[in-house]
């Protein structure tokens, strides 16, 4: 996350920083100007002393009178503290007549003045009997040049103050003020206030900020209006819209539940029975039937094509073509019912021979077990097309396939142009014995994605529950195996249409007796 900075700041610091330098270089200006003024005083004084002192000293050079010309340079030295040395000459001669010299100091730091000492006669004679050097000092001009300086740039330190308190107080009453003002309600804006708007009355570039901001909020405040109207205005059209599906789906559901059979239907043959039934999108893809024929019952299992609506559509179809099937054909073959039942899925979605119009053919139909139970004679045939029939007594649970090919799809393995029938089913009989539990199921539950690693419920799974609790009373299995879905699903999407149906066949006396005398011979 970035750091804000102020404004107010930041226009500070540029401004102290421009003012520093134009300050610095003015400093720096003066003080070469002042400086170059004050050596050019020192120049001027250091040669009206000198020309002074030689025509005073012309005297005591023609005498040759050392002690006088010593004792004028030493007075000259105690009342000008500037002067470092002077030394006094004769003419034509390199010894000094006199010489004197104040502390030693860097000749880098002195400006030397030399003057010739001249004698004038009484008839009006000039004659230069020596010469005269003095040495000034410039550390006085270099001291005299910063204590000039000191005011200037006290003076130049409080205007930069002054001015960059004004120049603060102005921007922030005049810029940074409306500013945050403006982010307070552009933030404002961002939060759903659209009716937050800003002072205007000024006409120069702020002002014409505000007028902008306003105009921007107002569009926005009446486009937001607008959409919020028409959004709503469509919500309520999709309500009602979802409202009238849901209802013609739950009515499609109350529909699909009376092709069902019925309790009383179910405990007419069958001695205990459960159907854990659940479909993923209200309607289903899986039915089942139980039906009574003449000489005993009928169950069946079947998972149709795809699911919701379009699995709902197949099972009304596939459950009218198989209860056309048992009256046309009867029950006592189940595989023959079940060819029955595939031709007629083929012909009613026009899959039989080359497809209509060179087009590739629908490629539905549904998986379907069925099975013949005959109380009176102890035996229940059983059919199935990729369904299949799992038997649980104490010694186990028995797996009955069915055959690997389902009801009206296209064969695996030829053209999309060719929607043949292919050869016909099997049959398997099972001795009805007390105490066996009969399992129908769709593939719904064993590949229900569940559990810490998001894998399939599993065909293991669910026989491993029946061996365990398959000989109990049936409405406990159903409550366990709905506890265990429950917590294996753990929430996540069900993914397919869930049918398992259990039950016991009521044997009759005449069926039972034979039973009994069977087990008393195997004994």
């Amino acid at each position: 996350m970035r750091r804000r900075s102020s404004l107010l700041a930041r226009v500070a610091g540029a401004i102290l920083l421009t003012t520093a330098t134009i300050g610095s270089a003015a400093v720096l200006l003066s003080e070469w100007i002042v400086e170059g003024q004050r050596h050019q005083d020192l120049l001027r004084q250091a040669e009206l002393v000198a020309a002074t002192q030689a025509d005073a000293l012309s005297g005591p050079v023609w005498e040759l009178d050392n002690r006088s010309a010593q004792r004028m340079i030493e007075a000259l030295t105690g009342r000008d503290p500037a002067i470092r040395s002077i030394t006094v000459f004769e003419t034509d001669r390199e010894v000094p007549l006199a010489e004197i010299g104040v502390g030693g100091k860097d000749a880098a730091e002195h400006i030397t003045v030399q003057r010739p000492i001249v004698l004038h006669g009484r008839e009006g004679r000039v004659q230069t009997v020596g010469t005269l050097r003095i040495a000034y000092s410039t550390a006085e001009v270099r001291q005299a040049t910063l204590d000039a300086l000191v005011p200037v740039v006290g003076l130049l330190l409080l205007s930069l103050l002054g001015a960059m308190a004004v120049l603060g107080l102005t921007l922030n009453r005049m810029v940074l003020r409306p500013l945050r003002r403006l982010t307070q309600l552009a933030s404002a804006m961002a939060r759903g206030d659209y009716g937050a708007r800003m002072d205007t009355g000024r006409t120069d570039e702020i002002g014409v900020l505000a007028d902008g901001f306003n105009r921007m909020a107002a569009t926005v405040q009446d486009h937001t209006g607008t959409l919020e109207s028409r959004v709503r205005e469509r919500t309520e059209a999709l309500a009602a819209t979802n409202r009238a599906i849901m209802d013609s789906i739950n009515y499609a559901q109350l529909i699909q539940s009376a092709i069902l059979p019925s309790a009383d239907t179910l405990s007419a043959g069958l001695t205990e029975h459960f159907v854990l039934w659940r479909p993923r999108d209200v309607v289903s893809g899986d039915f089942y039937v139980c039906r009574e024929v003449p000489d005993g019952y009928v169950v069946a299992v079947a998972d149709c094509t795809g699911h919701g609506v379009p699995g709902a559509f197949m099972t009304m179809t596939a459950s009218a073509m198989l209860n056309n099937a048992l009256d046309l054909l009867g029950a006592s073959d189940p595989a023959a019912v079940l060819a029955a039942v595939d031709r007629k899925v083929r012909a009613a979605l026009h899959q039989e021979g080359e497809a209509r119009n060179g087009a590739e053919c629908f490629d539905n139909g549904l998986d379907l077990a069925l099975c013949h139970i005959r109380p009176g004679e102890g035996r229940l045939v059983y059919a199935g097309a990729r369904i299949p029939l799992l038997v649980v007594t104490g010694d186990g649970v028995t797996e009955l396939r069915g055959d690997r090919r389902s009801l009206g799809y296209r064969p695996a393995g030829k053209p999309a142009s060719w929607c043949g029938a292919e050869s016909s089913f099997t049959n398997h009989g099972v001795l009805l014995r007390p105490g066996q539990t009969f399992i129908l199921g769709t593939d719904g539950l064993a590949d229900q994605s569940g559990g810490e690693r998001g894998r399939s419920f599993g065909r293991a799974r669910l026989r491993e529950m029946l061996r365990q609790d398959g000989t109990g009373p049936l409405d406990r299995l159903k409550s366990e195996l709905e506890s265990s879905l429950d917590r294996f699903q753990s929430g996540r999407e069900q993914r397919d249409d869930i049918t398992l149906f259990g039950f016991r066949v009521r044997l009759t006396d005449a069926a039972a007796a034979p039973q009994q005398r069977t087990g008393r011979q195997a004994a």
